[in-house]
């Protein structure tokens, strides 16, 4: 992990939460979220406005704390973009749980990256005083999973996404058990199979609504989904987009990240 430099005065940010966050017990905690550079960590307000943001988030927005904290989401990314993310935090606030939620994310210069994005309302039931939120780099080390016996599993997904793929095949694949594959893919790529399964298709999806001219529904079948609004739906929980809205904002892309 790298070794971040000694934090500057602007990163002693916020210290004036609200007291119900305070008694939480969060201070020391947001302390050190300022030292993971491979997780995005932040405060909302009950409105859905940054009380606090990570140092790694504010670098992947290449803005200061004084340019996001009491905004919105949708008043700090791109307006589709944005939206999305405001619509989450909307549901998190009404008492959603949102845990480990696979999401391409989009960083500076248009470089994509897969995270797990965790978020908690804090406070009680009916009346949430705000939320916490964590969104982890996610990283796929081949080597480790060619030592666990799942080369061929994974393999097969990256050469056969299109294709109607099962867990027990895969598990077939890897002369694993199911409990067994699950487990292993698991430790590995801190993904279910599921869960890496659609990874996969979707980065193939966001490469194809990037550099070609096919149509949504071209791509859908392309990347292994027969039904057209199943994989919108996919597409839009993993990206926060529509794939044609995905398609507009890549080619109009200014840089911005994405948290």
């Amino acid at each position: 992990m790298p070794v971040l430099p000694p934090l500057l005065p602007d990163a002693k940010r916020i210290r004036v939460l609200p007291e119900a966050i305070r008694r939480l017990g969060l201070d020391s905690l947001l302390d050190v979220l300022d030292y993971l550079p491979d997780t995005v960590a932040f405060v909302k307000d009950a409105q859905g406005r940054y009380l606090y943001a990570n140092r790694t988030l504010l670098e992947r927005l290449n803005r200061p704390a004084s340019a996001v904290l009491g905004l919105q989401a949708s008043e700090v990314f791109p307006a589709s973009l944005g939206a999305a993310y405001t619509q989450q935090d909307t549901a998190v606030l009404a008492g959603r749980t949102l845990t480990e939620h696979l999401e391409l994310h989009l960083y500076p210069g248009g470089k994509a990256g897969w995270c797990l994005t965790t978020k908690r309302m804090l406070g009680e039931p009916h009346a949430p005083v705000g939320l916490l939120g964590l969104s982890r780099d996610l990283h796929l080390p081949r080597s480790h999973a060619s030592a666990l016996g799942l080369a061929a599993a994974t393999a097969q997904i990256e050469a056969e996404y299109a294709a109607p793929l099962s867990v027990p095949e895969l598990a077939r694949s890897a002369g694993l058990s199911v409990t067994t594959f699950e487990r292993q893919i698991r430790r590995v790529y801190g993904l279910t199979p599921t869960q890496l399964l659609t990874r996969t298709r979707i980065q193939a999806a966001t490469a194809l609504l990037s550099q070609t001219s096919l149509s949504v529904a071209q791509i859908a079948v392309e990347c292994g989904y027969f039904d057209h609004s199943a994989f919108a739906r996919a597409f839009k929980g993993a990206v926060g987009l529509t794939p044609s809205g995905f398609r507009g904002f890549v080619r109009g892309s200014t840089g911005e990240a994405k948290r």
